[in-house]
């Protein structure tokens, strides 16, 4: 492990001292409101073929350094205003300052998901979406889980505030990637209901969300979709001298403080950063009282720096995250509660070249990180405390991509070829320890390739092999026990874009993907506190394998937005948790067996956004989930933990300046279950939500939301929570405030 960080380091110095080159020519201006004439800071200008660019400071001013001769595509982005693109001849425009006006627009009609293609096109082949700092500042919460809940497709996997993790089109777990920055987090949220996405909420500055399978960019994990946190500890725009952002945030149902900031110092060619934030949680509070052992204490941290000349930019970070949280999985004794503590350090990096030749830009990223974990059961009697640290777990993980792109060339518009490599080392202890160690292995080569057909019909198809190399080692608690498992699996893909005019567009993608099981459905045997189960493995199962479909229908306009969805998916040896019907006698726990079956899952989401009058907004959404087993006598028994079907429905009244609405979410009854599965009723929440600017260009912005306004008492069917006599959380006011300077 530390020969690879040391080599990747090494490799990334070697760039910077190679291409680092002297200044030519500048572009600077300032960006204003076209209306009032207001400054608007912190837009995003980018120089769209040297993929360079900068953010204009509090006076609205920007400056981009360094650029070589020729002509390029300026192109300015800010939230609530139209993207602005303008032609610009180097040297000849130069000598002016290139000021811009942006025109403010009541829909958001233009995004690039780059998580859904490493084009970087705007062409949707599967349905995705993207969050920006101030929406996600609107959807302020303890976790990724409960900001993205009641998106159309995404629903949210609750065992707490802490571990709540998105669920997408009924896919969760271990079938759902979660990146930062383009590359795996290095935790393990992906194993069970229990763990936590080590990246702190208030970081983000983006999130994107791509439902459907994904595994032809990322590989085993992207089943079911991916999302994406992007954070700034890497900057990749910014200004001259020092910025930043403060923030503050609090919430009535777990009596919850946060404290945030970032601070980044730019010059013309690099730039240093810094963010620190605190979360402090009590437990969550219900309409039947209070849900023990679901607090919070969070301390996260990390210094970055970045650099930028003609050809070449880049940079490293380095963080680290600690928090300790309740599990409630003891409830019904209060003596006794479930603590996790962990903590994960890591290093990231990326570098961009773009450069002359057939492969006109190369870009590496990477993510290193040590993560430690431990499951301590926590009894209390009369003057003593007892912890036992039941399981034990520490990861090494290094992920990385190389991707080269290419300019287009006969029939190809633009296309990318990648290697890929994760390499995970894990050591398992404590008392109750479920698997074995183990370290695994992954390297892939993928393609992908976009075709212009016409202005009407565009084309994309791509494929990737990965090597998976799994060594199952021994531990105090698996003696004996050495075996090594070794696969190759093949992912492609082939998608068709039709754009009908600038409005109205139609997508879809025909797509194999699969999954590597995972050491814990292999391999466990041994009791889990998170899951109050006695698990025991399967080392026969094979790769989930995926073949599907996903469709799209798209129509936009600055007064109109709407989309439908649909997907059919089927997929071989889908692995599931499932009871026994016995008890283990050691631990009085019932037992539980991972076993596969053929599986399927098809659904449709539809969401609907439309600006009534100059002030008001509408926005609403659909979406509903069948999963089915497909084989022998379990054939058309539904699939466990799948969502019901929701709705949900927003009205806004918006001025410049401030911004109040209502928001109601809906949920039918879940009666279709899997065997021993219980149903949840079905039931309606509102909710409040405003906000206000204190000045023009939304420097200083405070928003509030009330969330189940009227302390409704309600079941999600995705609560992990084993007593479901206890309800999800209660009525609860969230305050957010952030500065940007």
């Amino acid at each position: 492990m530390k020969k690879i960080i040391c080599t990747l380091g090494v490799i990334f110095l070697l760039s910077v001292i190679t291409y680092a080159d002297e200044e030519r020519y500048t572009i600077q201006g300032k960006i204003t409101d076209q209306v009032t004439g207001i400054p608007l800071g912190g837009a995003n200008i980018l120089i769209v073929e040297l993929r360079r660019g900068t953010a204009s400071n509090r006076s609205g001013e920007y400056s981009i350094e360094r650029i070589p001769e020729g002509t390029y595509t300026l192109r300015v982005q800010y939230v609530g205003y139209a993207t602005y693109e303008l032609t610009v001849n180097v040297p000849d425009d130069v000598f002016d300052a290139t000021d811009i006006t942006l025109e403010s627009t009541p829909i958001k009609v233009d995004e690039v998901i780059v998580t859904a293609s490493p084009l970087g096109s705007p062409l949707g082949y599967q349905a995705a979406q993207s969050f920006s700092l101030e929406e996600l500042q609107k959807r302020s919460a303890s976790s990724f889980g409960e900001m993205l809940n009641w998106e159309p497709g995404v629903a949210m996997r609750s065992f707490g505030s802490a571990p709540a993790r998105p669920v997408i089109r009924g896919f969760d777990g271990d079938r759902i990637l979660i990146l930062e920055n383009g590359e795996r987090t290095g935790d393990i949220s992906e194993v069970t209901a229990d763990n936590v996405i080590t990246v702190e909420p208030l970081s983000a500055n983006r999130v994107e969300v791509v439902r459907g399978p994904a595994s032809l960019l990322y590989g085993s994990s992207a089943l079911g979709g991916v999302v994406n946190i992007f954070t700034e500890d890497v900057p990749d725009i910014w200004s001259r001298g020092m910025s930043g952002t403060l923030a503050l945030s609090g919430a009535s149902m777990n009596r919850s403080g946060t404290g945030f900031g970032r601070f980044t110092y730019g010059g013309s060619s690099w730039a240093a950063t810094g963010r620190l934030s605190i979360r402090d949680a009590g437990n969550i509070r219900t309409p039947e009282g209070e849900l023990p052992d679901t607090d919070i204490i969070n301390i996260t941290g990390n210094v970055g720096t970045a650099f930028r000349n003609e050809n070449l930019s880049g940079g490293l970070s380095l963080g680290a995250f600690d928090m300790t949280y309740g599990i409630p999985e003891k409830i019904d004794d209060p003596d006794e509660s479930v603590e996790i503590r962990l903590n994960r350090y890591n290093l990231q990096g990326n570098a961009n070249w773009n450069r002359r030749g057939f492969f006109d830009n190369i870009e590496l990223r990477f993510n290193s990180s040590s993560y430690s974990h431990k499951e301590v059961e926590i009894e209390r009697e009369p003057g003593s405390v007892d912890e036992d640290v039941e399981l034990d777990i520490t990861q090494y993980s290094v992920s990385s991509t190389l991707t080269l792109r290419h300019r287009g060339t006969g029939i190809l518009e633009r296309g990318a070829v990648g290697v890929y490599g994760y390499l995970r080392d894990v050591t398992v202890g404590g008392d109750e320890a479920l698997t074995p160690d183990s370290r695994s292995n992954f390297l892939a080569l993928f393609l992908f390739e976009e075709v212009h057909v016409s202005d009407l019909v565009h084309l994309q198809f791509g494929s990737r092999v990965e090597l998976q190399d799994i060594d199952i080692r021994e531990n105090e608690l698996f003696p004996g026990l050495n075996e090594r498992r070794t696969t190759t699996t093949f992912s492609g893909a082939f998608g068709i874009n039709f754009r009908f005019s600038g409005s109205f567009e139609v997508g879809s993608q025909f797509a194999r993907s699969h999954r590597a099981p995972l050491v814990d459905e292999l391999y466990s045997d041994g009791a889990h506190l998170a899951t109050g189960a006695y698990e025991i493995g399967d080392p026969d199962l094979k790769n989930e394998i995926g073949h599907g479909v996903d469709i799209f229908v798209r129509y936009k306009s600055d007064r109109l937005r709407a989309e439908v969805a649909g997907f059919y998916n089927n997929i071989d040896n889908y692995i599931l948790l499932r009871p026994t019907g016995d008890i283990h006698q050691g631990t009085g726990l019932p037992v539980f067996m991972y076993k596969a079956d053929d599986a399927m899952l098809m659904g449709s989401e539809l969401s609907f956004e439309a600006l009534l009058t100059s002030d008001i907004r509408v926005r609403s959404s659909l979406d509903y989930v069948r999963g089915d087993r497909r084989y022998g006598e379990s054939r058309d028994l539904p699939l466990p933990f799948i969502p019901p079907f929701r709705g949900s429905l927003d009205i806004h009244y918006e001025k410049p300046a401030w911004w109040a609405g209502i928001v109601t979410r809906y949920a039918a009854t879940q009666n279709r279950v899997a065997p021993g599965e219980e149903t949840t009723d079905g039931y309606i929440l509102f909710g409040l939500e405003g906000g206000y600017k204190f000045d023009g260009s939304g420097r200083h912005t405070l928003s509030i939301r009330i969330d189940n306004l009227f302390d409704t008492k309600y079941r999600d069917h995705l609560s992990r929570i084993e007593d479901r006599n206890f309800p999800m959380p209660g009525r609860d006011v969230n305050v957010t405030y952030r500065w940007t300077f």
